[in-house]
């Protein structure tokens, strides 16, 4: 890996919970050196395995603990339903403030075992793809997204060398999105677990409490973690695949404009984004590295670069939007705003956008492969 910048800032200080999760991350992942430019099929095959693993023990928790609340619910309304009816809600109040007591005290440990559940997963997978976790700002920007995944923390709030991911977010979107990162996980979980009480309360439907909260809390905690894993697995797999992108910069380099052109398309990609994802992060560096960029900033001018992309040779501006197409599946499939953006790439360049491409390289970088290949390198 070239040498990197030590006077830039890749993240902010960690909270106390995200330098807990790496410390926990660090423990079961001791790797240091250079990520590699491909992973093993085994390797492939043990990160499948813990994907799937965390998921059906996510699984397994709603079903333990929809099967608790809701047989307990069963349970106390069967044998105080009669003594009820004519109740005031006064005299109901013990009632319900055990009902509540014992339903969030195994939630609290079911969301417990969900974020222990999702950091194991996330460590196994960091670990088979050969993330660096270790002694370097790259690894620290690594690990400190791969904290976030597993905790559904949200992105920072801060510039990625002069860039503002947020600049086309208004303040109240900001404050909106930073609500539903923190109620994802603890808060929707407990609310659910309350909203089917009320909803299968009727006297009709109270004897299959127990017969449906379970399912669809598994339902729930899957979804939930299922997002984690993939979030973990495309940061994991991020590095490498950056690595062999850089390394072929390195020996057939780009001219000058086309970097200064591929620089300030990135830096407008994060814009539409509108996420500090750890992958652009980590990809801008090292562009920055791989360009000896002596700015500290990029200060993005998309109209007047997107004109100048329209203008490089064919060969050249062929690579910029391959780079550009490989920057946009790092961050997850190609859809919204990512979308469109690189659509518009191709209509500057007179191109036709290259759908099958697309979904062909998200594919092959979810699956370790190297871009363009038919297979995974096996060795």
């Amino acid at each position: 890996m070239a040498e990197t910048r030590p006077d830039l800032e890749y993240a902010p200080q960690p909270s106390t919970f995200e330098r807990w999760a790496g410390r926990f991350l660090q423990q079961h992942n001791r790797r240091r050196a250079t990520p590699r430019q491909a992973c093993r099929h085994h390797e492939l095959k043990g990160i499948e395995r813990a994907f799937y693993a965390s998921v059906a023990w996510a699984m397994v928790a709603g079903i333990v603990s929809g099967g608790i609340i809701g047989g307990m619910e069963w349970y106390m309304r069967q044998g105080m339903l009669d003594g009820m009816q004519y109740m005031s809600l006064m005299e109901q109040l013990p009632y319900w403030t055990g009902f509540f007591a014992v339903a969030g005290v195994v939630s609290a440990l079911e969301i417990a075992f969900l974020y222990w559940n999702a950091l194991r997963g996330v460590a196994t997978t960091s670990r088979l793809a050969g993330a660096p976790l270790h002694d370097s700002p790259l690894a620290e920007l690594t690990l400190l997204g791969l904290s976030r995944a597993a905790l559904e923390f949200p992105s920072p709030r801060h510039r990625i060398y002069g860039i503002d991911p947020y600049a086309y977010l208004s303040r109240w979107r900001l404050i909106t999105m930073s609500v539903m990162y923190r109620l994802k996980v603890g808060v929707t979980s407990f609310l659910l677990r309350v909203f089917l009480r009320r909803v299968l309360g009727r006297v009709a439907l109270r004897g299959l409490l127990p017969l449906v909260t379970g399912p669809l809390y598994a339902a729930w905690n899957a979804i939930i973690t299922w997002r984690i894993m993939i979030k973990a697995r495309e940061q994991a797999l991020g590095p490498f695949a950056i690595e062999a992108m850089i390394t072929r910069l390195s020996q057939d380099p780009l001219s000058k404009r086309a970097q200064r052109v591929s620089l300030h398309a990135v830096g407008a990609l994060i814009m539409a984004n509108q996420d500090a994802h750890p992958n652009h992060v980590y990809l801008l560096s090292r562009l920055l590295d791989a360009f000896h960029h002596q700015e500290h900033e990029i200060d993005v001018d998309w109209p007047g670069q997107r004109f100048a992309l329209s203008r490089l040779e064919r060969a050249e501006k062929h690579r910029v939007l391959e780079l550009l197409i490989a920057a946009t599946v790092f961050a997850g499939r190609c859809k919204g705003k990512r979308k469109r953006f690189l659509e518009e790439l191709f209509e500057a360049c007179n191109m036709a956008y290259p759908h099958e491409k697309v979904r062909t390289w998200r594919r092959q970088f979810m699956n370790g492969q190297t871009f363009g290949s038919a297979e995974a390198n096996s060795k």
